[in-house]
């Protein structure tokens, strides 16, 4: 790259780092560079080596950005004349490049600098697929994806290590179309694949433009397309695959794993509850355990959450932290005289209680004149820090730092006495593990996370407070640790972190995961030995058990419903469970005692749900789709940027249309489809001699009930709810034929 003049473009809020150490690195080796950003406040404070010409265009509207770089890069004298190599930054540069691409076919396009675009990704042993790990952008982003893949170090001859990394750009159109057009265009002649050799083994970082918000499920099925398209023969090739995180690295990992091959995945999302609120990503998610061998758990809280909502798969279900290396995090010379000195390490986000902090401190500063802070890490709270640090006069006092690399960490920990957290909400927390290890007492809010992490060191490495976004919390936490500092032990809190969370430790359980199936465990909580004893009961006397029909279609009080059925199981009983869907009752999968009819797949099948789905989202998407094939063929982007801004509008319009026509309609006449359906394909399996009771909870099968009850006088059918062990003892109300 010596001596080569090089265009390097980048317009949007997200990847201010990469292109700032990409810049550095390409004149470091003698490239004359030319840097076109847009003219906001992101961009505001980079630095660039002596040498390179750093051009500011557009404003903070992201169409008049994109439009204004378009604009300087090919007119007459601008940069791109000369240019022997044109980088396309960010996903916001896209459209940029395939501009330049139509008039200079020549010109190649990179991604990144220093780029092979003939290598791809090998066969390997292990392959470690995953959302976050170290990179020019972000270098502290995946510290426990390394993390891992260090402590199995020099176990497997070849390590791939696929990176799938987001490039955000913003949805809204008609910039957000532009981007998608140019992006769908552009990564074919430009490839949006980096492979490189690492210490951990090969590296290969994916490109994938994301649209910003967007469905879990949609950035899951984008990064499927994606790493399909950038492996060679479109599946991984290795016998062993570690993903981590469930929804964006095992969904890839278990539809792209060879049959025979083993995938094991690793939780660490903090968003999962979000994940299991969307029916689409949670089918991906239990269709991605269904094909793992096992799920680790960074924390208990976790396990425990993935565990009550798929308990049918809580056998491959382990608890498996984080792995720290300790050897980074020395322990300083000598231990902290006062708390004097506090940090803050990570991102400066909402959830991570910045903001708390910073009052918090100002309420201590007010009368302990000797206190700092330091903030070190970015984040969209930066400018507002700044400007309330100002506010409160305290600009002598907190320093606010950019992130540093990993390898500076330990030095940044070594000049500072105590570290203070006042995150909500943290799966693990890693920082936090890392200050104990270099003998810095922590301040830490009592989230899930951490909680767990410092289990039985409350009092030892530091102190936990409540998790709150009062700033007294932490001031009074303050106050109460010095007055307890001197009876910290932070010795024997190291030393008992790094027998939990030392790469050791950590790599004896991994390697257990890896060669064996994972073992067999009882249900959260354990067996009920009542239940024990009736279907033991019930098995020893010769007869089978008597059975119970529990009708819940989109029951009006689930937990009630649910509580009900758990209490008939627990009697002794066995229960017919006829619902729309399994959601509701995931517990029942792992009771043999318990039969679910679900109603949801014919359901879709039928006539007026196969119309619906035919007219309002096939048809019309069929359309767009021909539509966008046409307007790839212009020259120009703006016919596929409208038909991509169509398709965003037709999936709006098509949800309403679902939610506010036709379920209002279908509802009508949905409680006849549902019983034409158990009448096919539920009765015909139910133990109808065995059972004297059906149970309907839910206004949309009373049908179901009535039907029964017309069909099988000997049935009692009832909407009552009460507990009846036994005989049922209470009054019977029967179910009244509709109208």
């Amino acid at each position: 790259m010596r001596d080569q003049n090089v265009l390097h473009v980048a317009l949007g809020p997200y990847r201010v780092r990469g292109t700032e150490q990409h810049v550095q690195q390409m004149a470091a080796v003698g490239a004359h560079v030319t840097l076109i950003v847009a003219d906001r406040p992101e961009w505001a404070g980079i630095t660039v080596p002596p040498g390179v010409t750093i051009h500011r265009v557009g404003s903070t509207d992201p169409l008049e950005t994109v439009r204004a770089a378009i604009h300087f890069v090919l007119g007459s004298g601008g940069p791109l004349h000369g240019a022997d190599l044109l980088i396309a930054g960010d996903a916001a540069a896209m459209p940029v490049a395939w501009a330049v691409r139509r008039r200079h076919r020549r010109l190649p396009i990179l991604l990144e600098p220093f780029q092979n675009s003939h290598r791809r990704t090998a066969p390997a042993d292990l392959a470690v697929i995953t959302p976050w790990y170290p990179s020019p952008n972000d270098r502290f982003a995946g510290a426990f994806v390394k993390g891992a893949v260090d402590a199995v170090d020099g176990s497997f001859e070849r390590v791939s290590i696929i990176h799938m990394e987001d490039w955000l750009y913003r949805r809204r159109p008609p910039t957000g179309a532009l981007i998608a057009a140019a992006a769908e265009r552009t990564l074919p002649v430009s490839s949006n694949i980096v492979v490189l050799d690492t210490p951990q083994g090969e590296l290969t970082r994916i490109a994938v433009p994301t649209a910003s918000p967007s469905d879990f499920a949609v950035r899951a099925t984008v990064r499927l397309e994606m790493l399909r398209a950038a492996l060679p023969t479109g599946r991984i090739e290795a016998p062993l695959i570690h993903a981590h995180t469930g929804i964006y690295g095992g969904v890839q990992a278990a539809r792209l794993a060879h049959a025979d091959a083993r995938v094991v995945v690793t939780e660490h999302s903090s968003f999962l509850a979000n994940i299991f609120a969307e029916p689409a990503a949670r089918r991906l998610y239990k269709e991605m355990l269904q094909r793992v061998d096992a799920l680790l758990c960074v924390s208990r809280n976790l396990h425990d959450l993935i565990s009550d909502e798929f308990p049918c798969y809580a056998n491959k279900l382990h608890i498996v932290p984080n792995a720290v290396n300790f050897d980074d995090f020395m322990m300083r010379p000598d231990a902290p005289r006062e708390p004097l000195r506090w940090l803050y390490v990570g991102r400066m986000t909402e959830q991570k209680g910045v903001r708390t902090l910073v009052e918090g401190f100002s309420r201590i500063a007010a009368d302990e004149p000797r206190v700092t802070l330091t903030l070190v890490g970015s984040g969209p709270l930066e400018d507002e820090l700044q400007d309330r640090i100002i506010e409160l006069g305290m600009s002598n006092r907190i320093v606010l730092r950019p992130a540093v690399p990993p390898e500076d960490v330990l030095g940044v920990m070594h000049r500072h006495d105590l570290l203070v957290h006042a995150s909500q909400f943290e799966t693990f927390g890693i920082t936090v593990v890392e200050a104990v290890a270099t003998g810095m007492p922590v301040l830490v809010a009592r989230s899930q996370g951490p909680s767990e992490t410092l289990a039985g060191l409350d009092g030892k490495a530091g102190l936990l407070m409540e998790v709150s976004d009062d700033p007294n919390v932490i001031a009074e936490a303050y106050r109460e640790l010095r007055r307890r500092f001197s009876t910290l032990d932070l010795d024997l809190a190291r030393s008992t972190l790094l027998a939990r969370y030392g790469r050791e430790a950590v790599a004896s359980h991994l390697f257990a995961t890896y060669a064996s199936k994972p073992a067999v465990v009882d249900p959260p909580g354990g067996s009920d030995p009542h239940a024990a004893e009736s279907g033991v009961a019930a098995a020893t006397d010769g007869s089978p058990p008597e059975r119970v029909i529990v009708v819940a279609i989109s029951p009006h009080d689930v937990r009630r419903t649910r509580d009900f059925a758990e209490q008939l199981v627990a009697s002794g009983l066995s229960v017919d469970l006829i619902t729309a869907a399994d959601v509701v009752w995931p517990w029942a999968c792992s009771d043999g005692r318990v039969r679910i009819h679900e109603l949801a797949a014919a359901e879709g099948r039928g006539m007026l749900g196969r119309a619906e789905q035919l007219l309002v989202y096939r048809i019309p998407q069929k359309l767009l789709a021909l539509a966008r094939r046409l307007a790839r063929g212009s020259r120009s982007l703006w016919p596929e940027a409208a038909v991509v801004t169509a398709q965003v509008v037709h999936t709006r319009v098509a949800k309403r249309v679902h939610t506010r026509l036709f379920d209002r309609g279908y509802h009508v006449f949905r409680p006849r489809i549902l019983w034409r359906i158990a009448r096919r394909d539920v009765v015909p399996n139910l133990d109808l001699p065995l059972t004297r009771r059906v149970v309907v909870s839910g206004v949309l099968g009373v049908t179901i009930g009535w039907r029964l009850a017309r069909q099988h006088r000997n049935l009692m059918v009832t909407t009552s709810l009460a507990r009846f062990p036994g005989e049922y003892p209470a009054p019977i109300v029967d179910v009244p034929a509709p109208g």
